[in-house]
């Protein structure tokens, strides 16, 4: 039986297994700090330059997912879902950043809580359990705060998606270099 890294249960690495495309993981990860920093650095401009940031990001990260669980077919359709809703949530707050800060801030928060709540199923039944566990914990917290924040400012919104991106981001890459070290192990 295969895990949905592809290391069989004898620690065997697959050959045809995405977990050898660590490196798209961890290049995520750098997209996600990057991002992260960048709104992070600069919480102040207009609404429009923090949408089409975090638009683009969104709309990556979306078509990122789609492409990862289409290789990886022990993961099943959470996957796509995932990528289908980072994609929407990316089109809305590309298209419609001067509309309302509450349609923004509504877009990013609840992608970051159904992402998260899928990395907390992903704890409870699946590997890599404690990075998921801990990334689902934070960011639901975030999302949490993000959308249960009628009155947020761009620059509260753009402090607390910073965060979510750059923790995100961390996660990501120490994943990948788990898997890395774990395969580099294992051939």
């Amino acid at each position: 039986m295969y895990s949905p890294q592809g290391i069989r249960a004898g620690g065997v690495v697959d050959l045809d297994s995405p977990a050898r495309l660590w490196y798209l993981l961890l290049a995520a990860g750098v997209i996600s700090v990057g991002v992260g920093v960048l709104v992070l650095a600069y919480p102040d401009p207009s609404l429009n330059v923090l949408c089409v940031i975090l638009g683009i990001y969104l709309l990556v990260g979306g078509g990122l997912a789609i492409v990862q669980t289409v290789s990886d077919t022990d993961r099943g359709p959470t996957g796509i879902l995932l990528g289908i809703l980072a994609l929407i949530a990316g089109v809305v707050v590309i298209r419609h950043p001067s509309q309302s800060l509450v349609a923004v801030a509504l877009a990013i928060g609840l992608w970051f809580m159904v992402a998260r709540a899928l990395d907390l199923a992903r704890a409870i039944t699946g590997p890599r359990r404690l990075p998921a566990l801990i990334s689902g914990i934070v960011l639901i917290a975030i999302a949490a705060w993000i959308l249960s924040s009628p009155h947020i400012t761009v620059t509260t919104l753009a402090v607390l998606a910073g965060i979510a991106l750059c923790v995100h981001g961390l996660i990501q890459i120490a994943e990948a270099f788990i898997l890395r070290s774990y395969l580099r192990a294992n051939n």
